[in-house]
C-alpha cells in the first residue's frame, strides 16, 4: 500500500497530480483546503513483498501518520475488486464496461468502497442492454426522496461550507418569486454572522430577526408576520463539537418538527470528512442537502454518502453570485458529480 500527499492550486490539478502518480487506481482518503491550496491524500494498492513491507524502491514508503488507513482501505479496495471484477464480468456482460467506467470514477474521487460497491450493485441492475451507463446511475439516484418544501427551515454544516452565502441565495431567488421572506440568524459564534446576514436582508428587501438561543427561536417563528419562507441560519459545527452540536439539536426541536433541515456541505468533502459529517449531523434530521463549492470539486465522495443515507441533494452551488451560483439538483446533475473523475 503506497499513501502519499498532493498539494495544488484547485482540487483538479491535485487530482491529475494523484492520478499520474499513483494510476487510475488510486483511493482519495481525505482533502482538505487552506491558505488557498488543495491537499488530497491518495493511497492505492501495491504488490507488497513478503511479511507485508513495502518496497521503497518501488516508491511504496507509506506516510507513518497513515498507516491506521492501510488495512482500512485496503479491504475496501478488495470488496469492491471482487464485486466489479468477478460477479459483474460475469452477470452482467453488456454493462461490464460502463460498470468498469463508473467503479474507476468513484476509486478516482475515493468514494467509500462499502458505498462504491452498492452503487455499482445497483447501477449494474439497471444496466440492461441498449441501456447507457449515465441513464442507469441517473435511475439509481433518483430512487432518494424529493426534499420537502416547508415554509420553514432550518440550515447547519461544517464550519466554513456556505450556509449564510446559501440562504442568501435562496433568499433572493424567493425574492425574485414575489415570496416574502424572514431570516432569523442563530449564529452566536461567528463574529460579524448577525452582521453579515442583515446586509443581505437590507439588499434583499427581506426581514432579518436573531436569535440567540432556542427560546428566542420559538418567538421568532411564532410571530413571523406574513412571511411566506422562513430561513435559519446557524453556527457551524465540526464532527468534535460536542457542545455546539447539542446546541444545534436543541434549536432543531425549537424550529419544530414541521421544519424542513438542511445540510450544507462542500463538494471538497472527503470520503473520511463526509462518513464524520453524516456521524455528526445524523441526530438532526437532514431531510435534504445543499452541496457547495462545486466548482472546486466534484463531489463525489458526500454525495455518494448522502445517497446511502438517503437524504437528497436539494441544490448545487458553484460559486459565490448571489442567485445565480445555485441550481436545483437533478439526478443528472448528480451523475456528472460522481462520472466527473
Amino acid at each position: 500500500m503506497k499513501v502519499k500527499r498532493f498539494t495544488a492550486p484547485t482540487m483538479a490539478e491535485a487530482l491529475r497530480q494523484v492520478k499520474a502518480t499513483l494510476g487510475p487506481e488510486a483511493v482519495i482518503l481525505e482533502t482538505t483546503e487552506a491558505a488557498g491550496q488543495v491537499t488530497v491524500t491518495a493511497a492505492v494498492d501495491l504488490d507488497a513483498p513478503a511479511g507485508g513491507a513495502t518496497d521503497p524502491a518501488a516508491g511504496g514508503a507509506t506516510d507513518p501518520a497513515d498507516g491506521a488507513l492501510v488495512s482500512e482501505v485496503r479491504e475496501l479496495m478488495s470488496v469492491v475488486r471482487e464485486l466489479v471484477d468477478e460477479q459483474w464480468r460475469r452477470q452482467v456482460p453488456p454493462g461490464g464496461r460502463g460498470i468498469r467506467r463508473l467503479h474507476r470514477a468513484l476509486v478516482a474521487q475515493g468514494v467509500d468502497g462499502v458505498i462504491a460497491a452498492a452503487l455499482l450493485r445497483e447501477t449494474a441492475e439497471r444496466l440492461a442492454p441498449g441501456t447507457r451507463l449515465d441513464a442507469a446511475l441517473a435511475g439509481t439516484l433518483g430512487a432518494a426522496p424529493a426534499a420537502a418544501t416547508p415554509g420553514v427551515r432550518l440550515f447547519f454544516g461544517p464550519p466554513g461550507d456556505g450556509k449564510t452565502t446559501t440562504i442568501a441565495k435562496l433568499a433572493a431567488q424567493a425574492r425574485r418569486a414575489g415570496r416574502r421572506v424572514l431570516l432569523v440568524g442563530a449564529d452566536t459564534y461567528r463574529i460579524g454572522a448577525a452582521a453579515e446576514l442583515e446586509r443581505y436582508g437590507q439588499a434583499l428587501g427581506a426581514e432579518v430577526r436573531r436569535a440567540k438561543d432556542p427560546v428566542e427561536l420559538g418567538h421568532a417563528l411564532r410571530d413571523h408576520g406574513r412571511a411566506d419562507l422562513v430561513l435559519i441560519d446557524t453556527a457551524g459545527a465540526g464532527p468534535a463539537q460536542q457542545t455546539e452540536l447539542a446546541e444545534l439539536k436543541a434549536l432543531a426541536d425549537a424550529a419544530g418538527a414541521e421544519a424542513g433541515r438542511t445540510l450544507v456541505v462542500s463538494a471538497a468533502t472527503g470520503a473520511l470528512a463526509a462518513a464524520n459529517t453524516w456521524r455528526a449531523f445524523a441526530a438532526l434530521a437532514p431531510d435534504a442537502c445543499v452541496l457547495t463549492k462545486a466548482d472546486t470539486a466534484p463531489g463525489g465522495p458526500i454525495v455518494a454518502q448522502l445517497w446511502r443515507e438517503r437524504v437528497p441533494v436539494s441544490h448545487v452551488a458553484a460559486g459565490r453570485r448571489i442567485p445565480d451560483d445555485l441550481e436545483a439538483a437533478t439526478p443528472k446533475h448528480l451523475v456528472r458529480c460522481l462520472l466527473a473523475a
